[in-house]
């Protein structure tokens, strides 16, 4: 295809991992380098065990100007950027503080920053307004995590320089718990009563017992026919069998009768996420998104928005993704719309932000949007992944819950801060990943639609997004022209694929009541496509099954097609506007 054969990044399979790469460590599944290894005789592990560097004076002020900076270095350490060189990795160093240092990196010196002001703050409230301080302490609790539990040859070498005695790895233990249990208290409460602590939620995720692979909807009463129809098609069309889990926000949120019909479908289970997180049942829309993929009972976990439709079944893509496997997370971009507002408020949170993300439209001025949430794949085993997530929630927090009591502060939720500056919750993933330094790529291709063409040559319909190979993968706003307009008339004609490439030089026209968005790409002739025939059947199988839903009504299309046994007295009570 002259798609695929265009992108880059086309030929992930078979390359070689290069041992130390921008993967290992906090982004990879807990694993112990062999270079750190206890007793393994190395000039650098003699090095580490004979340095007497005295600690900081945990009652000195750090420097809050550099402990940035000392993160940011310590953690290019852990993830095996040090001594590699931009180009020397499949993909390219992530954080890149290592690149250009003049003298080699003095990991102790680093260690007695970071952990000095770990220490000096894991017990302390911070201001709810500074999300610059919130990514402080997300990394301050991430270092001293992955040193307890993913890296405990490297926490007993800088034990003993920072600690003298016996027990130098004793009391960093000591320490180290003190940290990721204090931070977590200040920035994580709502995990309680559910998990004890992040370990706990951790090895849930890492335990034999819990599901592998699996999606995540969220619905409510308006998104409720199209979330139905995804997991319909998805069964019917593609025949997916991954189990599905769709999560909503209390019975005002998704009605019983709703549930009735959802959980009537093979291998599906609604879950009421106000029943795993001390979250409050005023928090809706976009805020539930990372919770729901937090709080899912899969150990990876492909989130689906409510409108979002496949060409190919998630669980292959996920197979056959390099990226997935190197990162644990698949981004998606979202389309380039330019923008004359600079990223300041984002420097200003992330003043050391990573190499990579210097690279991406939203820092770089060509686009006021970077992601895509409609689909997002994570492997929750992953420690640098899961704190990332975590983070991710705290972005989308509105409220604080202390002692019994819900409060609502404009001036310190995180979220209404965050959606001031962006457009909801997607670019809270990557920046979440982005300020707690744990290495994530996009797929290549930016944002294009999916649909037919018009007279000029666009190509109009969804929000679409091959895969990093370059074939049909997803698209967003399901088979409707708009959807806002109306869910019942108006239907995309699935017949072309365009993609932006190169992030300029294309022409988007927005959606209006009778047409959807219109892509022309900069260069037609490389970046739109016919797509195949098995492809606009799958298409139009969705609009099909689609049309009859509508037609029949819910209600009586799960009666008849899955026989569902509705609870009595609940019709009165609440019915889908869709």
């Amino acid at each position: 295809m002259l798609l695929s054969a265009s992108l880059p990044y086309r030929s992930y399979e078979g390359f070689s991992r290069i041992v130390g790469n921008s993967s290992s460590a906090v982004s990879t599944l807990p694993s112990i380098s062999p270079s750190l290894a206890p007793n393994v005789s190395t000039t650098t592990d003699v090095e580490y065990a004979q340095s007497s560097a005295p600690p900081v004076d945990l009652q000195e002020d750090i420097d809050q100007e550099d402990i940035d900076l000392w993160q940011a270095r310590f953690l290019d350490f852990v993830n095996g950027e040090e001594g590699i060189l931009n180009n020397r990795t499949h993909f390219g160093v992530f954080g890149g503080s290592l690149l250009n240092l003049t003298a080699g990196f003095d990991v102790h010196l680093a260690w007695s920053r970071v952990h000095d002001y770990g220490m000096q703050v894991h017990s302390l409230d911070y201001d709810r307004s500074d999300i610059h301080e919130l990514a402080r302490r997300v990394r301050a609790n991430l270092i001293a995590y992955t040193l307890l539990y993913d890296k405990p040859a490297l926490m007993a070498l800088v034990a003993k320089s920072y600690y003298s005695g016996d027990d130098s790895t004793h009391r960093m233990r000591t320490d180290l718990e003190r940290i990721v249990n204090g931070t977590t208290a200040k920035l994580y409460g709502w995990l309680s009563p559910a998990h004890e602590s992040i370990r706990d939620l951790h090895l849930h995720f890492l335990s034999p017992k819990t599901a592998d692979i699996g999606l995540v909807f969220t619905t409510g009463t308006w998104h409720f026919d199209l979330a139905a129809h995804a997991i319909i098609v998805l069964r019917e069309v593609l025949k997916c069998t991954l189990p599905i889990e769709v999560q909503y926000m209390g019975p005002d949120d998704l009605p019983a009768n709703m549930r009735d019909a959802l959980d009537s479908l093979p291998g599906v289970t609604t879950v009421d996420i106000l029943k795993t997180f001390s979250v409050s049942d005023q928090m809706h829309g976009w805020a539930i998104k990372p919770f729901a993929i937090l709080a899912s009972n899969f150990k990876q976990v492909v989130f689906v928005d409510a409108d979002a439709l496949f060409f190919q079944s998630p669980e292959v893509v996920l197979e056959k993704s390099a990226l997935y496997r190197e990162f644990g997370q698949l981004f998606y971009y979202d389309r380039t719309i330019s923008t004359d507002n600079p990223p300041t408020w984002f420097l200003n949170i992330d003043p050391e932000n990573s190499q990579y993300s210097k690279t991406l439209r939203y820092l770089t001025g060509k686009s006021m949007y970077e992601m895509e949430a409609g689909v997002v794949a994570l492997d929750k085993r992953r420690t640098g992944v899961l704190h990332a997530l975590l983070m991710t929630c705290k972005l989308n927090t509105g409220l604080e819950k202390e002692g019994k009591n819900f409060h609502l502060s404009i001036s310190v939720a995180h979220a209404s801060l965050v959606y001031k500056n962006v457009h909801g919750d997607k670019e809270t993933f990557w920046m979440s990943w982005d300020m707690a330094r744990v290495p994530y790529r996009f797929t290549p291709a930016f944002g294009g639609a999916v649909g037919f063409k018009n007279n000029d040559g666009a190509v109009c319909g969804g929000l679409y997004h091959p895969d990093e190979y370059g074939m049909p993968f997803w698209w967003n706003s399901g088979v409707l022209v708009n959807k806002r307009h109306s869910m019942t008339t108006g239907f995309v004609d699935f017949q072309y694929a365009a993609v932006d490439m190169y992030a300029e030089g294309m022409n988007w026209k927005w959606e209006t009541n009778v047409t959807p968005f219109c892509l022309k790409p900069r260069n037609p002739d490389e970046e739109i496509q016919e797509l195949s025939k098995a492809d606009k059947n799958v298409a139009a199988k969705y609009v099909e099954i689609y049309k009859q839903l509508k037609k029949d009504g819910w209600k009586e299309y799960f009666t008849r097609h899955y026989g569902t046994k509705f609870r009595p007295n609940v019709f009165a009570n609440a019915t889908s506007t869709a």
